[in-house]
């Protein structure tokens, strides 16, 4: 989800045990999904830390940047007083403690961690997210107010976490109450003006069996999602797209810009879907490096469909060029 809103791999750290997409039981081998019937999650994740190095040690000794574990090969957290630092951590919990698969992770030792990094001057603000069963004890009491640092949990101090979404071709259940909130919250919200607070009060009053909690410093929620995960620049560039695209479409004789812009034609005329495209692709963006423009597809389709004769396809062409070049 992260890297789909822009994040580059360069700066996303993942531990994950890695033993599900080629587990004997998994019924399609090579592929993970979180809900029934979803898309593939597995295909183009990093795979940083796997297997045995999947431990508390090494998640701590990577959070704080530490050099000689980078010396031995391994990506590390390399952050100063202006970075912003997002964590997601999603294990099995109990008092005060994640189960990692090799080893415990204790409050402790987390939040000496955390208070340690503050006053290294390693972050500027940092927003944790932990799912667990009583994840709250990870946090209660032990993580100052005043370290910059925003934690939600998934449940209460002394509250149980419940997974979700069972699917009988997989015989499991897929993702978690809290995970399935967040995701769905991400999928359909603009993070450009959705606060860090309305993010979570969606999540608490989508859940049903348990009951999110905040920790750490409260004033961080006033700031919205997308300032926080340093996706300022990544939006101001999907907005001027947009604003190129409307201009573009604008431009073009009898089209209906609403429907070029917001309408979902049935493609049929494929050479001029084709033309379009990879004029787009090759004039304007480059849609493997600008991966938002391919959600702007659907509009050449829809020229497409509105064109009365085959020249009104060169015509569109042409105007793409021209927009593109002055642009």
């Amino acid at each position: 989800m992260i890297h789909a809103h822009g994040i580059p791999d360069e700066n996303i750290i993942v531990f994950h045990y890695d033993d599900l997409a080629d587990n004997p039981n998994n019924p399609y081998p090579g592929t993970i999904i979180n809900l029934p019937g979803g898309p593939d999650v597995y295909k183009g994740v990093p795979k940083t830390y796997t297997k045995a190095d999947v431990t508390p040690e090494n998640f701590l000794a990577a959070l704080r940047g530490d050099e000689k574990l980078e010396k031995s090969g391994k990506k590390v957290v390399k952050s100063g007083p202006n970075d912003r630092i997002f964590v997601f951590l999603q294990d099995h919990g109990g008092e005060q403690t994640v189960m990692f698969p090799n080893g415990v992770l204790h409050a402790q030792d987390l939040n000496k961690v955390l208070i340690d990094m503050h006053k290294q001057n390693r972050f500027k603000e940092m927003t944790f997210y932990l799912e667990s069963c009583y994840s709250g004890s990870m946090f209660d009491k032990l993580l100052p107010n005043n370290i910059n640092i925003y934690a939600v949990t998934t449940s209460r101090p002394d509250q149980p976490a419940y997974f979700c979404c069972y699917d009988s071709e997989w015989g499991t259940e897929l993702a978690t109450d809290f995970a399935k909130a967040w995701l769905n919250d991400s999928d359909h919200s603009d993070f450009s003006k959705e606060l860090l607070s309305e993010q979570f009060e969606f999540i608490y009053k989508y859940q049903g069996n348990e009951e999110a909690m905040q920790y750490g410093d409260l004033s961080i929620v006033k700031e919205t999602v997308g300032t926080y995960m340093e996706l300022e620049g990544l939006l101001s560039r999907r907005k001027l797209m947009d604003k190129q695209i409307e201009e573009y479409v604008n431009e073009l004789p009898a089209i209906d810009a609403n429907i070029a812009l917001n309408g979902k034609l049935e493609l049929n005329h494929r050479d001029c879907y084709k033309q379009l495209v990879n004029t787009f692709y090759h004039k304007c963006y480059n849609l493997a490096e600008n991966t938002y423009g391919i959600q702007k597809l659907q509009t050449f389709a829809n020229i497409c469909e509105q064109m009365r004769d085959s020249s009104d396809a060169d015509i569109a062409v042409n105007r793409l060029i021209q927009h593109c070049d002055r642009n």
